[in-house]
């Protein structure tokens, strides 16, 4: 075989690699993305599962809350204070809050002896206790000559409370036109007509 016929033979040979170079190639690619695309959509999989898992369990969570909650109240109405409204707010975690007003004041003896007699109802204590100190707080505040609004918690092992003030009932219902100079709202007031204080819980 001459010198030419082995060039030849020899470009043969490597344009023959380089087309099972390249088929080898493309058939890994192949694989590859057939196992990123399974990969992906056992991950959308097991993100929705788990999605679901936790959604459950949130709800699962608000329904127990609600349940101690309900226990909890005919206590904190002994206490002096009354519920006005529920907000749920379903998320992970879910929220629950509670709007209270004040219906009587009892000495803090009275009211020591709810708690002691309540002492197993850990929520209940622990609204009533945060609910007295939210109240002492709002009475000593004064905002602009707003008038305390009633008490927002967030129910938790640790309530988280929001004083509100707003303006007064017998003021707000008198058209602002009427009222004498020394009884209308500062323009910011009249912008601002409730504000909520957070207090730690």
């Amino acid at each position: 075989m001459g010198i030419l016929d082995k060039a030849k033979e020899a470009k043969s040979s490597a344009t023959a690699k380089a087309a099972e170079v390249r088929r080898d190639v493309a058939a890994k690619a192949g694989e590859l993305k057939e196992q990123a695309s399974a990969k992906a959509v056992a991950l959308k999989d097991s993100a929705t599962h788990m999605g679901g898992e936790l959604m459950e369990s949130a709800m699962a969570k608000v329904k127990d809350t609600v349940r101690d909650f309900n226990d909890a109240l005919p206590i904190v109405r002994k206490a002096g204070y009354m519920v006005e409204g529920i907000s749920i707010e379903l998320g992970i975690p879910p929220k629950i809050y509670a709007n209270f007003e004040t219906t009587h004041h009892l000495a803090e003896e009275a009211q020591q002896e709810i708690l002691e007699a309540h002492a197993e109802n850990k929520l209940a204590v622990a609204l009533v206790k945060s609910l007295s100190q939210a109240q002492k707080l709002q009475g000593t505040m004064t905002l602009g000559g707003l008038a305390p609004r009633g008490i927002t918690v967030e129910l938790g092992l640790i309530p988280n409370i929001v004083i509100k003030f707003g303006v007064p009932v017998a003021a707000a219902s008198i058209p602002v036109a009427s009222r004498s100079a020394s009884e209308r709202p500062a323009a910011a007031e009249r912008a601002l007509p409730e504000v909520n204080a957070v207090a730690p819980g």
